[in-house]
């Protein structure tokens, strides 16, 4: 399926995000007793170091992810979406331009939490899997991902949030190409630590619509679209 057409299906699903909701009450939203669901539109790019060289790998990717909240202050949650990434200084045609998809698990714990402060300790895995063709060649990316990070939200304003986040990211992955040239190289990230800062803005009692601006190991920015339910 073609990556824009996605994009623009999943683009007006976003609007219904910010329709408000009636059969909630406070008390849930409070105390995060809700099931959390957004719609990622992220633009980002990094270095993925091989043994002897290190290539700029930009991606764009667009995705779900959602939480369950298994307890007041733990949650757990799922993520997937399509991936397109760019190595234009890959020696390899096929590996130049590839797409697939990713999946990924989410955990947070929530120590500290009020209406206007609170905490979040994540701890994230990903696998990804993208695909690329020459007239003889094929190239496929295959990685694995995983982050952790403090997040800090503050909230001056019943509309208006902020966040503040550190983030330590690991990749351990491989390029597979086979055709004229058969090989498996490996690959991880060069850089491990980041920071993300984030603006968003609550639409209604549960639809909130936000920024991330990523620097570190990753830059780039994300548009999210948050539901609970």
């Amino acid at each position: 399926m073609n990556y824009k057409t996605i994009k623009i299906q999943i683009f007006i699903l976003c609007l219904s995000i910010i329709l408000p909701i009636t059969s909630v009450n406070a008390a849930q939203i409070s105390k995060n007793h809700l099931l959390e669901f957004s719609l990622d539109i992220q633009n980002t790019s990094t270095y993925f170091k091989f043994p002897f060289y290190a290539y700029k790998t930009k991606s764009e990717q667009l995705g779900i992810r959602w939480y369950e909240p298994f307890a007041e202050y733990f949650h757990a949650g799922l993520e997937l979406g399509y991936i397109n990434m760019t190595q234009i200084d890959n020696s390899l045609t096929s590996a130049k331009f590839t797409s697939g998809q990713y999946i990924g698990l989410l955990l947070r714990y929530i120590p500290v939490n009020s209406d206007l402060f609170s905490l979040t300790l994540n701890a994230n895995y990903r696998y990804n899997d993208t695909h690329g063709t020459s007239t003889s060649q094929e190239s496929q990316f295959v990685w694995n991902e995983t982050l952790f990070s403090t997040e800090l939200k503050f909230q001056p304003t019943s509309l208006v949030g902020l966040t503040f986040a550190a983030e330590y990211h690991l990749i351990d992955g491989s390029q597979r190409d086979s055709g004229t040239i058969n090989q498996v190289t490996t690959f991880n990230a060069e850089k491990q630590h980041g920071t993300r800062f984030g603006l968003n803005f609550t639409t209604n009692r549960t639809g909130v619509v936000g920024f991330e601006w990523f620097t570190g190991f990753r830059s780039g920015s994300r548009l999210y679209f948050t539901r609970k339910f």
